[in-house]
């Protein structure tokens, strides 16, 4: 299967700006938020780069050693949580958390 197009420039969008997020750490004035914020950014960046991997044709590793519940620092219903509540957000009340749909472009 061919490569997708776009994602290599969009990717590259992607990248310095994880870099700018925990560059930002820094500035927080907890110190446990600081370290959890680039451990997160740290993570995320590692995973984009096997998304890139994976995009360009690289083999999967398949799923024992990369679902969420092998990992400890993380309670395995928290993206479950996460993901109720965004959707309950988008069904019910979209324009009052500002969240739409549609072309940011201006229509002529």
């Amino acid at each position: 299967m061919a490569k997708p197009a776009g994602f290599d420039r969009d990717i590259g969008y992607l990248m310095p700006f994880l870099d700018r997020v925990a560059a930002t750490a820094d500035t927080l004035p907890d110190a446990a938020a600081r370290e959890e914020l680039k451990r997160l950014m740290a993570e995320e960046k590692e995973r984009w780069a096997r998304i890139q991997q994976l995009l360009g044709g690289a083999a999967g590793q398949g799923t024992s050693a990369a679902t969420p519940a092998a990992d400890s620092r993380a309670p395995s219903s928290t993206p479950g949580l996460a993901r109720a509540h965004a959707d309950e957000i988008n069904r019910v009340q979209p324009r009052q958390a500002g969240l739409t749909v549609g072309s940011l472009k201006r229509q002529s």
